[in-house]
């Protein structure tokens, strides 16, 4: 018996390790963050005040947080929503056993592996007014008409922006479709065939059921990765013209290094961390439970 309670522990030894970072780079700072989103501190100055929720109810008043919370969803859907209806379309473009379908896959793929940053500055040359080659396309085709100042037009520059979030992560998106459809079955397409369906009905009546665990897995990364969004707001416009591109994780930068506000930076974090917690919750419970009603 001994013995037996001795291998009965082993498995919580070789967790041990992996337990302990995750609590000492996840838990504790999280605590720690919550602990000073209560105080004014400066980031630099080991002595700071309690202000309890005075960080808090600053960011209900304050405009530019507002426009950034208001930012954060529209990107977060756009971004949500186009990837994955780009990438469920991928994925039935190259669903099938063509040739040179692999070479395709790395290339839509590819873009997932690039950095952010590197993107976003690759992009904001390509959006150039002047010499970027998205205008220059435009008009050697004679639709001059289309050309545009993509980032610098306050209605243009989110969505803009979110086009480009939108090709980075089709691929990703891509690959979770295809991984789900060669899970389906080839008779229930045989017996659909059978029974006289065309390729519209025995999508909406054969795959798009089954796609159940790719649409959750998508839509959730896809909306946790929206509301995170930093890197390529960053490299391309660092939240203009104006704020209409700033998001909730570009202002708390803003506000902890260059305004040395940490106290109240923390609190966006904690806002931000509620707020994903939240939608996932939400997305999890109704995505689950529509997998389990297939």
């Amino acid at each position: 018996m001994g013995n037996k309670s001795k291998l009965q522990k082993v498995p919580y030894a070789f967790a041990l390790p992996a337990v302990l970072l995750y609590v000492m780079f996840f838990i504790y700072p999280s605590i720690q963050s919550f602990y000073y989103s209560l105080t004014d501190w400066n980031g630099i100055n080991p002595e700071f005040n309690f202000v309890g929720m005075d960080n808090f109810m600053y960011l209900l008043e304050d405009l530019r947080f507002r426009t950034a919370l208001g930012n954060t969803l529209w990107y977060a859907v756009g971004l949500t929503l186009g990837q994955s209806i780009l990438g469920l379309l991928l994925a039935l473009l190259l669903h099938g056993g063509f040739k040179g379908q692999s070479f395709f896959r790395s290339i839509f793929f590819s873009p997932q592996i690039m950095s952010l940053l590197a993107i976003g500055y690759i992009w904001a040359y390509i959006y150039d007014p002047t010499t970027g080659s998205l205008n220059t396309i435009l008009t050697s085709l004679g639709l001059s008409e289309l050309a545009m100042n993509w980032l610098g037009d306050m209605d243009l520059a989110l969505w803009s922006i979110i086009a480009v979030s939108i090709w980075q992560g089709a691929g990703w998106c891509m690959l979770i479709f295809l991984a789900n459809l060669q899970s389906v079955p080839k008779e229930l397409y045989e017996a659909a065939s059978i029974d006289g369906a065309g390729v519209m009905k025995q999508f909406l009546n054969v795959t798009f059921p089954l796609l159940g665990p790719a649409i959750t897995i998508t839509l959730v990364t896809g909306m946790i990765n929206g509301l995170k969004a930093f890197d390529l707001i960053m490299s391309m416009t660092k939240g203009g013209p104006g704020y209409v591109t700033e998001s909730i994780s570009t202002v708390m930068y803003d506000t902890a290094f260059t305004r040395n506000l940490f106290g109240e930076a923390q609190a966006m974090g904690v806002v931000m961390f509620i707020i994903i917690f939240v939608i996932t919750m939400i997305q999890l419970t109704f995505l689950r439970k529509r997998e389990v009603d297939i």
